[in-house]
């Protein structure tokens, strides 16, 4: 795998397995909008913005802030206590740092939440900056987050990558300028990348 300068990694299912803790915050953002509810497509609504699953139900601009509202207060009552990092994320993470890579977040989830599942496992100080929902004034594919994240730096985008497991993140990576590394969590999932993986480790070989 190449050697980048700045690695910049969606959160939810690249670093950490939040799959099951999301499933209740998707439940109760669509009982408070009033949209059917089907867990069995949670995995499919995690590879997009809240903004995108909302518009598959509805284009009513009111409705849509009760539903990101409702999912935002849901996921901060226990999902950091329930979310685990991947098994290979740990190490990962600590090698690229120990090389002295810069390290990003960015992820369509808030920030405060992101903050707080790494304060629990003591490694907030290992990235430089975190970009989540807050600060989004365009969801992926939009660039926007990426952009906002290099802006701080001196480093050619050939020499930055960004880490996903959706087509949303790709898109954004490719729209940005900086190489798109798909992690695939066995879904299977289709999309333009520049390379695909199947676990972390592969970047630090």
């Amino acid at each position: 795998m190449k050697d980048y300068e700045l690695y910049i990694f969606d959160f939810d299912m690249t670093l950490v397995d939040s799959l099951k803790p999301s499933i209740g915050c998707y439940r109760k953002a669509f009982e408070v909008a009033g949209f059917p509810f089907d867990e069995r497509k949670c995995s499919e609504y995690m590879r997009e913005s809240l903004n995108q699953t909302f518009g598959r139900f509805s284009d009513c601009t009111c409705k849509l802030r009760e539903f990101v509202t409702a999912f935002i207060m849901e996921s901060e009552k226990d999902m950091v206590e329930s979310t685990s990092f991947f098994s290979e994320s740990m190490h990962v993470i600590e090698e690229l740092y120990d090389r002295g890579k810069i390290l990003c977040i960015a992820s369509g989830k808030t920030e405060y939440r992101i903050r707080q599942t790494l304060d629990r496992f003591g490694i907030t100080d290992h990235f430089d900056q975190i970009v989540g929902y807050e600060r989004m004034v365009e969801q992926k594919p939009s660039p926007y987050c990426i952009d906002l994240i290099m802006g701080k730096y001196d480093i050619p985008r050939r020499n930055a990558c960004f880490i996903g497991d959706s087509p949303n993140d790709m898109l954004c990576a490719i729209n940005a300028g900086v190489d798109a590394i798909h992690i695939d969590r066995g879904d299977a999932i289709e999309c333009v990348c520049d390379h695909r993986i199947h676990d972390l480790s592969e970047l630090i070989e």
